[in-house]
């Protein structure tokens, strides 16, 4: 038996979203246990501790069964979340348990103030033991993969978890191994941190003959379930409005959500998902992360019937415009520079700042979108995403309109005219997929978040056309 944890604090997500996608590996030997959310307020609350609780219980991690002497031995959890959860432990009897955490800086490199502790970033958390010792190294080993700095390589933390947590006690009650795999959630994207935790955890399970395979890339259920399974792309070119989409996907009860990026743009990882979006930020920051092999990979996936919805950076990127595009659409972009007498050469696509623009929706944007409660007519945030109009490949299908700007902005005389008017939201069909690029961004108003899940029901063919 082996059980796996994630989600113990809050602001460590990456644990909890890559011990949900560990839960669908094949198990060919014994048992798993697969515990991904263990503290659903504070990871609701993005929270190191449990809303609510006193000071000497709020770390639930510090709040198990402790043996030896002094002051701190407890020979009972303490709190009802770590009684609850210590007590399925306890009746399940591990031989395993396996805690996934992230520290806030990397070990190898992280100089703390003195008197402050090294975090313990990267690394992993073990007992010790001349057989534990070569295991961690291979499990290590696989996390590097995924590693190009030399300072955020992992490390090995010889001497056993910390003595009042979970895995700590799994070692000295129930004569279990614990580890504590952690890794590190600054400066790096959720995509990476989940599929660091899933190398190590591949590993591990390989080792104790749990799985008989590399299941490193199992992100979502083999068979299809009723939630849609979505992947995000969280990596290099990406903006702050990720976060709405990741909000609005972890809200809807149909809805999966899986953070994905260059590493993840491969058809045997594509195939698992029923929509991708690329969200807002850079266009050609986003082609270049994912590569040319990466853009074939997803244009094969919805010419074998995927979904896939652009938003502002990603309705760039699923243009026909640039020689980076992922040729989805049939649209041309508004672009070029002009030199501004005064002001020198500008670029025609930048408009300013963000603002509000009116939009109205077609006949059929109203059929899609009216079912959830979406007016003919509102108003959205708009960050210079691209102005379009048809391309005119043969190659592809026309654009169907679903909502027009019904207003514009701009900075220069040159810009004047040309948005007004313009498609704001179109769709399109590639091969068996559907496409939806978006100018603007709605996941930026709570009232607009319908259109966000809309889409990625219809781009799933989930709904009736």
């Amino acid at each position: 038996m082996v059980v796996i944890l994630g989600g113990m604090h809050g602001n460590e997500p990456a644990g909890a979203r890559a011990a949900d996608q560990i839960r669908h590996w094949p198990v060919v030997k014994g048992q798993l246990l697969v515990v991904p959310r263990v503290n659903v307020q504070a990871l609701k609350a993005n929270s190191r501790y449990t809303p609510r609780q006193p000071d000497d219980a709020k770390n639930l991690n510090r709040n198990f069964p402790q043996l030896g002497g002094g002051k701190q031995r407890k020979a009972m959890p303490r709190g009802v979340l770590a009684t609850s959860l210590w007590k399925l432990i306890f009746e399940v009897r591990p031989d395993w348990v396996i805690d996934l955490h992230e520290g806030y800086e990397f070990r190898r490199s992280h100089k703390p103030p003195e008197g402050k502790k090294k975090s313990v970033g990267s690394s992993v958390i073990y007992r010790g033991g001349k057989e534990m010792d070569s295991l961690v190294e291979r499990v290590i080993a696989a996390a590097d993969e995924t590693v190009v700095d030399p300072d955020k390589r992992f490390v090995a933390l010889r001497g056993g978890p910390v003595s009042t947590g979970v895995a700590a006690a799994s070692i000295n009650v129930l004569w279990a191994e614990g580890l504590i795999l952690e890794t590190t959630y600054t400066g790096q994207p959720v995509s990476l941190r989940t599929r660091q935790h899933r190398a190590m955890v591949n590993v591990l399970l390989n080792h104790i003959g749990t799985i008989d395979r590399n299941c490193g890339d199992i992100l979502a259920p083999v068979k299809k379930t009723k939630a849609l399974q979505v992947g995000v792309f969280d990596g290099v070119g990406t903006g702050q409005s990720k976060y709405n989409v990741f909000s609005i996907l972890d809200a809807a009860s149909d809805m999966a959500l899986h953070h994905v990026g260059p590493a993840e743009m491969r058809p045997e990882v594509l195939e698992q998902f029923d929509v991708v979006v690329f969200p807002g930020g850079s266009g050609s920051r986003q082609a270049k992360a994912i590569g040319e092999s990466g853009r074939t990979a997803v244009r094969g996936f919805v010419k074998e019937g995927g979904g896939l919805l652009g938003i502002c950076a990603g309705a760039y990127l699923c243009s026909s415009h640039y020689t980076w595009s992922l040729d989805l659409i049939d649209s041309s972009v508004f672009t070029g520079s002009m030199e501004i007498p005064g002001e020198g050469k500008k670029q025609l696509w930048y408009r300013g700042k963000e603002s509000g623009i009116d939009l109205e929706l077609t006949p059929r944007g109203r059929e899609l979108y009216g079912a959830v409660g979406i007016p003919p007519a509102f108003q959205v945030r708009y960050a210079n995403g691209p102005i379009i109009s048809p391309k005119g490949n043969q190659a592809l299908e026309d654009y169907e309109v679903l909502a027009w700007f019904r207003s514009e902005t701009g900075l220069w005389e040159a810009q004047k005219g040309t948005m007004i008017d313009t498609p704001a939201i179109v769709s399109g069909c590639f091969g068996k997929g559907r496409i939806i690029s978006m100018s603007p961004h709605p996941e930026k108003t709570p009232s607009l978040h319908p259109i966000i899940t809309q889409t990625i029901r219809w781009t799933a063919n989930s709904l009736a056309r």
